[in-house]
């Protein structure tokens, strides 16, 4: 009878709050993805200032199987140019428009992530892109 009662509860408490999340913090940080998964993380800043996609076409001959994930408020011919990659390239992406995902000029407006832990040491688009960004 206890059993039943507990179940009853959880399955109340996530109709009226929804599923709980492992990490939300980093998930709302990273469009909804583990920092041990991204390949590589473009803020909005960088992302209106470089063009990041032949960095991007150089990751896409890894045979590791991406995902392109791309925050809904980011500026649509940006969106677009990278949307067209990923179709080009045959790389899997969405749109993310949740409201807990952060929109500042330092939060992730693009990144490329797997379905799995690849832990990069680094994966800010800046660091591991510097030719780009000098040109």
């Amino acid at each position: 009878m206890q059993r039943e009662q507990n179940d009853l509860d959880a399955r109340l408490q996530n109709a009226m709050f929804g599923l709980p999340v492992l990490n939300p913090d980093e998930q709302h940080r990273y469009l909804g993805t583990f920092h041990e998964r991204i390949e590589l993380r473009i803020t909005f800043e960088q992302a209106l200032r470089y063009d990041f996609t032949p960095a991007l076409i150089a990751l896409f001959k890894n045979p590791i199987t991406y995902q392109l994930l791309l925050h809904g408020q980011l500026d649509m011919d940006v969106m677009g140019r990278y949307i067209r990659l990923a179709n080009q390239q045959q790389v899997r992406f969405a749109i993310k428009n949740s409201q807990f995902y952060h929109h500042t000029a330092s939060s992730s407006a693009i990144i490329l992530c797997t379905d799995h832990a690849i832990d990069r040491e680094t994966i800010d688009a800046q660091q591991r892109c510097p030719k780009i960004v000098q040109s």
